[in-house]
Parts: structure tokens; sequence; C-alpha cells
């Protein structure tokens, strides 16, 4: 490590085994946050354990935050901010980010957490507005789905319903999305996507991933040949269906949002 700058930036993401997905989903956000603040080195941390297991077995090493940190601490770095890529404040971030605060705390003159994609109400609306600049063209009869991961606790509630929030941004835009949870216990869940798109009468739909990174969920869960998948479900119903399968970490207005959590971090 090259501590000349005695600043690190560390973009900690879950991770991915898809290497499209890594490089275009979660590299896009690193390479933004690169650009924008080029005083600071930057590295990767991955959170899923199971992730870098599999990573390494291709001799693709990524380290965990606290081996990050650690290293980092060792190689004389004065200044550290992590910034996360998940999209909300949940328990992936709460459990293996800000656990860490107390810990590591002390090892820097200063050690910034920044915040995931949404958090606050307006990141709610910029990040809808950030997503309908990517939408694809579409017919009278065509709707968008973006499937998030959702989660089985009450985060989602705890956040005014996280995915029912942003579906209500959509409908006061006038806009033909859907937004539905692959975790079937969460809300708005599949069998809710389902009802509307029979209420509404769409004859095709594009789904698209409301998830950071593209990878198994968005591959399988949503677009697999499985009778299953959101894809075989839908189009059950006579609705034919186009699968758009990338993160949207590669979306430069998403990306742009990161390096804003950044700034706002700093300026604390």
């Amino acid at each position: 490590m090259d501590t000349t700058n005695k600043k690190a930036l560390v973009v900690i993401s879950f991770g991915s085994t898809f290497d499209e997905t890594r490089k275009q989903d979660i590299g896009g956000i690193e390479c933004a946050l690169a650009a924008a603040f080029p005083a600071y080195d930057q590295y990767r941390a991955f959170t899923s354990k199971i992730i870098r297991k599999r990573l390494a077995a291709r001799n693709i090493f990524v380290d965990d935050i606290e081996t990050l940190l650690t290293k980092l601490a060792v190689a004389g770095y004065k200044e550290v901010i992590l910034q996360p890529t998940h999209l909300l404040h949940g328990e992936e971030f709460e459990q293996k980010v800000l656990a860490l605060r107390d810990k590591f705390l002390s090892l820097f003159q200063k050690f910034i957490i920044s915040q995931p994609l949404i958090v606050s109400d307006e990141d709610f609306k910029r990040v809808a507005v950030a997503l309908l600049g990517h939408l694809p063209a579409l017919q009278p009869n065509e709707c968008v789905i973006f499937m998030g991961h959702g989660t089985p606790r009450a985060n989602n509630s705890a956040y005014g319903y996280t995915y029912v929030k942003l579906q209500k941004i959509f409908d006061e835009l006038s806009m033909p999305v859907l937004v539905g949870t692959v975790e079937d216990e969460d809300i708005p869940n599949l069998a809710a996507v389902l009802s509307k798109l029979q209420q509404r009468g769409y004859k095709h739909v594009h789904l698209c991933p409301l998830m950071v990174v593209a990878g198994d969920h968005a591959n399988n869960d949503m677009y697999g040949n499985e009778p299953d998948s959101w894809k075989s479900q839908i189009e059950a119903f006579g609705i034919t269906t186009t699968g758009h399968l990338n993160g949207i970490g590669r979306f430069t207005s998403i990306q742009a949002l990161y390096v804003q959590h950044v700034l706002t971090a700093l300026s604390k």
C-alpha cells in the first residue's frame, strides 16, 4: 500500500460472482467515486463471505471490511471513509458496516461511515427520478417492473415501506412502472404485482432489477426459465416479457447519488 495520501476511500459492496456485474455495476460506482475523490486511495471490500469464498476459488481475492481496515491502520492511513453500495439501510449495512464503528474508530484520526443509496425522503425522490432516466422506450400497452430484493425483517416497514414508497412516487408521476420484491413476505410481493398487471391490462412487460448488482436474483428469480421465476409466472397470464439483466449500479445518475453521499458525509 502506498500511503502517500494518508487518506483512503473504501467502497463496500455485498459482492458478486458474476464478472460483468462486478465490472459494470460495482465497478461503475467505484470508478465514479475514484474520479470524484482523487485525493483518496480507493479500496474494495465485500461483505458476503460466500461470495468472497467462491471468488477465492477462482483466484480472485477481495478482503472483508475488518481485514481491509486492519491493513489500512497498519499501513498508516489517517483518514478513512466507508461508502457502502448497499441499496438500503438494512441488516447487511447495520451488522457488517455500522457495527464496526466502535472497533475501528480509535485506529484512525478520521473515520467516516457514509450512507447506503436510499435513506432519506429526498433519496427516494432522487432514486426514482434517476431510474426513470434509464427506462426502455415503452409502447402504450407496456410497463416496467422493477424487482427489488426486499427483506424478511421489519426494515421495509421501518422506512415507510420502502418499495411501496417508490411505487407511490412513480404513480404520482403517472409512469407505467410497478415495483415488487423477491422476498415473498415483503410488500409488494409478486402476487401484488400480478394483481396490478391484470388491473392495468398491460400486454408487454420489461423486467428490470431494482438492485445495485444484477446477480443471481436477476438472472434466476427474475428472468430465469424455471416455472417459479417472475418471467414464467407473468408469461403464464399471456403477457410477453423482455428482461434487462443489468444492475442500477452502472447508471451514471445512480453513481452520482453515491458521490453525493460521500460529499454529505465529509461536510459533517
